[in-house]
């Protein structure tokens, strides 16, 4: 089975689904047998796409990983590749990294849009993991990577990186390396899992942290009452449909709200935006282009509104009160660990059925 799968995730459409139907649901679960399952799956599926590598020897030291006990020159920090996670999960690493280790050079490894979110405050290590990309390029880009970290100094942090395929790659020995397992770590509690990488940094660094963002200055970029963002990240279950998104706009501006809506990079979600900003009639302004200075147009606004998806974790990380729509959850386990993190009574949430 595993080598038809191997064969199939040759082509887009076959990676695509492979992930879909079966890496997915098994990351995505948040249960520990299931996650288990996973790690012996993907070693052997890599074991199969890239011959170097030995799906035994893989998960004898996924096994073994623990606290790390280098004193690092170098710390490098893993992307989660997707900007929510980044915000919600990543950046903590990148805090305990920039406190405990003040003297060392601290890098996020990721694509420039992410690391932008960050870049006042640490280096970059550039990379492209394609989303859409075949298993095996993949699989390549992380050797690659495992290659620049594999020097003697070097700390990798690791927060369930597919950059990793959430640990498996041999990204430097145990001895330099820091995985937390968020699919299992925990699995009995109903904590978000930006509180969870708090949780393990605290019991394993032994330091406090939570999440940040430090983008860069930017240029203008409009101040209002109220930031929206109605992306999806190209998943329509997790829109509610009908005359929600307009009637939710223009009765804010009607209330004599400012309001500033996120075009996205392009495709359906901007021409749905284009399709509002027509309709909408009030003091509505919209933003296309990079997400870092719409994440500082959030930090700025009073109220952030958007679907499951970055915004709502850029606004948890910024105190800044919100209300997030959760439709197309796989799980309701998947729901409470991707909910934002905030100070108690900051962050609403509302669910699609309530509607």
């Amino acid at each position: 089975m595993l080598d038809a799968l191997a064969a199939e995730a040759e082509s887009e459409t076959g990676t695509r689904a492979l992930f879909r139907e079966l890496i997915e649901p098994l990351s995505d679960s948040f249960e520990p047998r299931l996650a288990e399952a996973y790690v012996d799956t993907f070693a052997r599926l890599l074991e199969r796409v890239a011959p170097e590598l030995r799906a035994d020897a893989l998960m004898q030291r996924y096994r073994a990983l623990s606290t790390p006990t280098v004193k690092p020159n170098r710390v490098v920090v893993l992307s989660r590749v997707t900007l929510g996670a980044d915000v919600a999960v990543v950046s903590p690493f990148l805090a305990a990294a920039l406190m405990l280790y003040p003297d060392a050079e601290v890098l996020f490894a990721g694509n420039g849009k992410n690391y932008e979110l960050f870049e006042d405050r640490v280096g970059h290590l550039p990379l492209h993991y394609g989303r859409t990309s075949l298993l095996r390029e993949r699989v390549a880009v992380g050797l690659e990577l495992a290659a620049k970290l594999d020097r003697p100094g070097t700390l990798v942090m690791d927060a369930d990186s597919r950059l990793s395929q959430l640990g498996l790659l041999p990204f430097g020995p145990p001895e330099r390396y820091l995985h937390f397992p968020s699919r299992s770590y925990r699995s009995d509690s109903d904590e978000p899992m930006a509180a969870l990488a708090c949780a393990f940094l605290r019991e394993t660094l032994h330091c406090e942290t939570k999440p940040f963002i430090a983008p860069p200055a930017t240029g203008w970029v409009p101040r209002t009452d109220v930031t929206i963002s109605l992306g999806v990240g190209e998943n329509p279950a997790k829109r509610i449909g009908g005359e929600f998104e307009f009637r939710l706009i223009q009765g804010l501006l009607d209330q004599g709200h400012s309001v500033m809506l996120d075009k996205g990079a392009g495709g359906e979600e901007t021409a749905r935006v284009e399709a509002l900003e027509q309709r909408c009639r009030g003091a509505l302004f919209t933003w296309q282009g990079a997400f870092a200075p719409f994440a500082e147009a959030i930090r700025a606004s009073q109220l952030y509104i958007g679907y499951d998806s970055a915004g709502q974790h850029v606004a948890a990380a910024c105190a800044v009160k919100q209300i997030t729509i959760f439709a197309g959850a796989p799980n309701r386990k998947f729901m409470q660990r991707w909910q934002p993190w905030a100070e108690p009574g900051l962050a609403a949430l509302v669910e699609a059925g309530s509607f």
